[in-house]
């Protein structure tokens, strides 16, 4: 019997009319952000407000929404906040657009943290308890996962933020299991059957190389195409990306060269989604870093930095293990 997680009704704000205190219980929250219209923004939803360069004024242990719209993740950025309690908001990462980052921001305040950890506790049991090879099924899903014996996963497994700790809040709303090098594409997991994904996201590195850049720009124009398409089809034979269609084109070919046709297709990610309760909040047609995690799960090819990393979202599917099996979070 596949089990099937119940993604639970949406998360309810608290008194300050967002989530954000789940990940810091105790004093002032600080947005800051390297984005003018978006601090405006932020302020408009009552948030603390303040521009990228007021930050090294805040003390020492200071509670920081960080906001990038307008760069990348550097040396110098975590310096500056080096002491103090950070998440993460990578927007310029995806799509810096005004429109894009207000989205993120609302649901950066939905996000129900404590209910993402639980799933991140339970898929870090699950998987290194249970035998038998993972499956997903349903709503036209059907994938078999096999995983390595040694697996290391991208993951924050408790809401609370401690002084000197930078945390994306990709750690918090998905699962992230990837291949170990380059060079090693199958040596975490095979992944074998069909999905039918609802969302597809473009995501660039801090570390991307001129030739990545270039194919991220074109892998943006091609999400938009194959978004307007969905749902999108997409079919694996041992970790490689055999075909992806959508509204009847065949983009398997323009997937495997935006990415770094040096890949081949091979699955660099498994992503196994942890904010499901966004779900009835997502707009599929956005490029925000917020709906990778809202589906059940993800797949993600190439890296972001010699090609774009790019994630097909698979939003709704139940999922079991082939032997055995502990209880999903409720």
């Amino acid at each position: 019997m596949s089990v099937t997680p119940e993604i639970g009704s949406q998360a309810e704000p608290g008194a300050a009319g967002h989530n954000l205190r789940q990940v810091f219980p105790d004093g002032e929250i600080f947005v800051v952000s390297d984005d003018a219209e978006l601090n405006r923004y932020a302020a408009g939803l009552g948030m603390r407000a303040l521009p990228l360069e007021d930050a090294s004024g805040l003390p020492d242990d200071a509670n920081v929404v960080l906001l990038l719209r307008a760069r990348l993740v550097s040396r110098d950025l975590r310096r500056l906040f080096r002491r103090m309690r950070v998440l993460l908001v990578p927007i310029a990462s995806f799509d810096p657009s005004l429109a894009v980052a207000e989205y993120t921001l609302r649901l950066v305040r939905a996000t129900d943290y404590t209910a993402a950890c639980e799933w991140n506790r339970y898929w870090a049991r699950s998987i290194s308890e249970q035998p038998g090879p993972l499956v997903f099924e349903g709503n036209g899903t059907d994938l078999t996962c096999s995983f390595a014996d040694r697996l290391s996963a991208d993951a924050w497994l408790d809401p609370h933020i401690g002084p000197g700790k930078w945390v994306s809040v990709a750690s918090f709303c998905e699962f992230s299991i990837t291949a170990p090098s380059s060079s090693d594409w199958r040596g975490a997991f095979d992944i074998d059957g069909t999905a039918v994904a609802s969302g597809l996201l473009v995501a660039r590195d801090a570390r991307v190389r001129p030739e990545g850049d270039e194919r991220i720009r074109r892998a943006a124009r091609l999400r938009e195409e194959i978004v307007a398409r969905a749902p999108i089809e997409l079919r694996l034979a041992d970790g490689v990306l055999a075909s992806v269609t959508a509204g009847g084109v065949d983009y398997t070919g323009a997937v495997i060269d935006v990415t770094n046709p040096g890949y081949a297709g091979h699955t660099l990610e498994l992503g196994l989604g942890t904010n499901m309760n966004l779900l009835p909040l997502v707009d599929w047609e956005l490029n925000s870093q917020l709906n990778e995690g809202a589906g059940t799960l993800h797949l993600g090819f190439g890296e972001g930095m010699t090609g774009a990393h790019m994630d097909f979202v698979v939003a709704e599917c139940g999922h079991r293990f082939q032997e055995g099996g502990a209880g999903a979070p409720r």
